[in-house]
């Protein structure tokens, strides 16, 4: 069974923001790029180590003017061309402050050239010009794409991750995306710890080659 979880009066977020890409993210299928907003469970997406694999399930929140004022930490994280490295992002890509990106390790001052890491938006912000909070918007929503494991694929060219249910992020998301999330992986839930663990080292907090452009 598969499941389009649409949240708006329960938010999925912490003090270090939101998960999720904005609207008009370009996703890599069999048939050409595809916006996030387009995207249904059971369509194929690229992802960066498996190929093909087919959506599980999408869920989005939304967040008012209002709401982003009162938490700022809610509003998104704009990546224009270039802001992680050649090519990433090629387009301008908005996404949730908790968001993480697959960092190449020759970005980072502490990692191997080869070590890329999953590190989240908030800590690409201020880094040169491309990358800046944007709290204009009256409404943002994020969109949040599950498979059936963690995966990396690109949005606008930029490696992103998938949401990945663990016991930390499923204490933070509303009842109705753990109850759809339990009707779509019955055999995982209640607490998902069998789910598979991400391929790639986390990071927060890292600190960027200073030829960073």
């Amino acid at each position: 069974m598969t499941l389009v979880a649409e949240i708006s009066e329960s938010k999925a977020v912490t003090k270090a923001g939101a998960s999720g890409l904005c609207a008009g993210a370009n996703l890599r299928t069999p048939c050409g790029a595809r916006r996030v907003e387009f995207l249904r469970p059971g369509d194929l997406v690229v992802t960066r180590d498996n190929g093909l694999m087919p959506v599980r399930m999408i869920w989005t929140q939304s967040f008012t003017a209002a709401e982003i004022a009162a938490d700022p930490s809610l509003a998104p994280v704009v990546l224009r061309p270039r802001a992680v490295g050649p090519m990433m992002p090629q387009k301008t890509l908005s996404v949730g402050a908790a968001h993480r990106l697959l960092i190449p390790g020759w970005r980072l001052l502490d990692e191997p050239d080869g070590e890329s890491c999953l590190v989240p938006a908030r800590d690409i912000v201020g880094l040169n010009d491309s990358s800046f909070i944007d709290r204009s918007p009256d409404q943002v929503t994020y969109y949040n794409v599950v498979f059936d494991e963690h995966q990396v694929f690109c949005a606008n060219s930029l490696p992103v991750e998938s949401f990945m249910p663990t016991g930390e992020t499923l204490r933070e998301v509303p009842k109705t995306v753990k109850d759809d999330l339990g009707k779509t992986f019955p055999e995982l839930a209640p607490k998902f710890a069998d789910y598979p663990a991400p391929r790639y080292k986390m990071r927060e907090r890292v600190s960027y080659n200073p030829d960073f452009a």
